[in-house]
């Protein structure tokens, strides 16, 4: 805690602190018999680095090719085109993770929460760093390459959550279940 202040509160709220953020890293841990706490989490966090590497080779490979297609248009087009196409190529890739899990439907949202997570740690950190004329230049890269595989990609796997999620049929409750038997 900054500034001169009471050194017990200080003691208190340095304590919350670090419990709040073991708690959070102790869901990476391994629990007594080997197994991770959070497969989501975990499962979720790799594939995330997954996701982020087929959109990088995807704007790497494309973006030429693209460019050289685009001549003689607008400039609003010629990055409209640029940004957009990557971007549904990727995001149709990333979904296909959707249909290899068939139980755990979470994987794919919480991927590119992660994702997001991470993109926002990395503008607020360019940002901090940077004087104001490169500002303007890192949001223009952003709004380009990042914006639109988080709304894309992230809002398709949310559409495909959600509709699994409306389509699931209701869970019996163990009383029933149990009667069934």
């Amino acid at each position: 805690m900054l500034g001169k202040g009471n050194p017990i509160q200080e003691q208190a709220y340095n304590e919350k602190v670090t419990k709040a953020a073991d708690s959070f890293w102790g869901a990476f841990q391994m629990t007594e018999n080997g197994k991770v706490k959070s497969t989501l989490l975990l499962y979720s966090f790799c594939l995330c680095w997954v996701f982020i590497a087929v959109y990088g080779v995807l704007f790497f490979f494309l973006l030429d090719p693209l460019d050289a297609l685009t001549t003689g248009l607008p400039v609003f087009a010629v990055n409209l085109v640029e940004s957009l196409v990557p971007t549904v190529i990727g995001a149709a890739v990333c979904s296909l993770t959707w249909f290899l899990s068939k139980t755990e439907k979470r994987l794919l949202p919480a991927a590119y929460l992660w994702v997001f997570l991470l993109m926002l740690a990395c503008l607020i950190t360019l940002l901090i760093d940077t004087d104001s004329e490169q500002a303007h230049m890192i949001l223009q890269v952003f709004g380009m390459f990042v914006l639109p595989p988080l709304v894309i990609g992230g809002g398709s796997s949310i559409f495909l959550f959600y509709r699994y999620w409306k389509n699931k049929p209701p869970v019996a409750p163990a009383a029933e279940l149990k009667k069934r038997q």
